[in-house]
């Protein structure tokens, strides 16, 4: 392993985090009586002089994961593996990415473990499956969550001040069934609900707090009267105002805080947000478990889309300014998602159907008996949600890359972001050959502008396991690995130890 890729500074066991003692980075903050907490990027104005101080950038890990699968002919990039070009995703899903086309990473080969199609054992049928190991690379039990502790948890551990949880985002409604709902693990079944209201995410990574019963004054100010944040905290901000910042210092807050307002009067203006949100409606907020599973609007209707750009954007402020240096987002629940019908798609089955192609939820493969109809086009249904999904993911670049770190390069540049499916090709269920895209390099420990072939794409499903990429990803991250996943020994044959070193620079 290359002395980028592994600093020691945590060891993993492949049960608990070791720590060596190192000193986390200082965050810088607005912070106001009332609790409200609104992060900065870095400013030169405001780092330290001393010899020796800290000038190594925050490192950051995200996930954006969607459910089902993926229309595998127009999905990976075209053409040979090695440097990656724009005419690389031409035509593909991934088109959409190509401004940052030297910062993707794109492994191919890769196969779930534990398998799929009953092959290693473990509850749950495939769609369970894909949903419970992706992160965790463990099995599922008979209430079909995961065993063990998935990436997302570890990572906020090692890196999050304070080990602070990571901050878990959902759009799409919760509820489903068992294990449908969920990625994130803080240990054996102990499943972690992604936040499916902005407003609560948001209030979540400002720290406004209160309750429904009580709000905090920071909730009153904010969401009855309408008042931003950065009212919350003016005082602290004249006080910053008053430094001597440099133009560039002053360009970038500017540019940082009309995001947040922007933001804020998204969630607060926009048709219908006041209901999806809560803003405005003291009885709403507070009461997310209630209010998460019983409003379908989330998943069906055209709020899907609003709160899909509100999510991203949450996301992005939160890495950006550093409250969070983990986060997922996850687009629909497994075997579920919505039906598109906005930014062009009229569809008349929900993305489920789509990426088996079938008339009916029950029915994958070929066969077209006891009813199971092919849905006409569905090929291209199915590629019209991949973009759009995509695009999201091009968003949550955009925005990461317009922020500045202590040495120069973006935020974008100091993180990983792990693109990730449910399945890869959803009509057969199938765990093999799955779509990822890895965006930044975590300070320059990961390769950029590569399609690497890793292991052989199908029928094989042994040469290139995911448990060995998500160890590789513990690793560029700063945290001593040799596995990650269900123990060896243990049913985790199709498994390997170690980090794909043809991914490290």
């Amino acid at each position: 392993m290359t002395a980028k890729a592994r600093k020691n500074e945590m060891r993993f066991d492949g049960t608990r985090l070791i720590s060596s003692g190192r000193q986390l980075p200082r965050r810088r903050f607005l912070r106001a009586a009332a609790g409200v907490a609104v992060g900065l990027p870095f400013l030169e104005g405001l780092a330290p002089r001393r010899a020796g101080a800290q000038t190594e950038a925050v490192k950051r890990f995200g996930v954006m994961f969607c459910c089902n699968g993926v229309n595998m002919g127009r999905w990976f990039p075209n053409g040979d593996f090695g440097k990656l070009t724009e005419a690389h995703l031409e035509g593909t899903a991934n088109e959409v990415l190509t401004p940052y086309v030297d910062k993707l990473l794109f492994p191919r080969g890769v196969h779930m473990t534990p398998r799929g199609f009953g092959r290693d054992g473990g509850g749950g049928d495939d769609h369970a499956k894909g949903m419970a190991h992706k992160l965790t690379a463990q099995f599922a039990n008979d209430d079909w969550l995961a065993m063990g502790i998935s990436l997302d948890q570890v990572l906020a551990q090692a890196i999050n001040p304070g080990e602070a949880p990571p901050l878990t985002l959902m759009v799409g409604r919760l509820g489903r069934y068992r294990g449908f709902d969920y990625i994130s693990y803080t240990g054996p079944a102990q499943a972690v609900a992604g936040i499916n209201n902005p407003w609560n995410a948001y209030s979540t990574f400002m720290n406004l707090g209160g309750t429904a019963a009580s709000p905090s004054e920071a909730t009153d100010r904010v969401a009855r009267r309408k008042e931003s944040v950065l009212d919350v905290v003016s005082e602290q901000f004249r006080s910053l105002d008053a430094a001597p910042l440099s133009v560039a210092d002053r360009t970038k807050l500017d540019a940082h805080f009309t995001a947040i307002r922007d933001l804020e009067t998204r969630m607060t203006d926009a048709p219908s947000m006041v209901a999806i949100t809560g803003c405005g409606d003291d009885d709403l907020k507070g009461r997310a478990a209630e209010y998460q599973g019983a409003d379908d609007r989330v998943d069906e209707q055209a709020e899907y889309p609003v709160i899909a750009d509100l999510q991203v954007d949450i996301m992005a402020l939160a890495l950006a300014c550093d409250a969070n240096r983990v986060a997922t987002l996850q687009f629909g629940s497994g075997a579920g998602g919505p039906i598109f019908r906005w930014d062009g798609m009229s569809h008349e089955y929900n993305h489920h159907k789509l990426s088996h192609g079938k008339v009916k939820d029950s029915c994958f493969g070929d066969s077209t008996e006891n009813g199971c109809a092919d849905v006409a086009g569905y090929e291209d249904m199915l590629f019209d949600i991949d973009v759009w999904h995509q695009q999201r993911f091009a968003r949550l670049l955009s925005r990461l890359d317009a922020y500045t770190e202590a040495d120069g390069k973006s935020v974008l540049d100091n993180t990983v972001l792990m693109y990730a499916n449910e399945l890869s090709d959803g009509k057969g269920h199938s765990f093999m050959d799955l779509p990822y895209v890895l965006a930044g390099s975590a300070g320059g420990a990961l390769k950029q502008g590569e399609y690497v072939l890793l292991g052989e794409t199908r029928p094989e499903d042994r040469s290139a396991p995911h448990n060995k990429l998500l160890n590789t990803i513990l690793n560029v991250m700063g945290v001593e690995s040799d596995w990650f996943g269900v123990a060896e020994g243990e049913g985790g044959e199709s498994m390997q130890a170690g980090v794909y070193e043809e991914l490290l620079t």
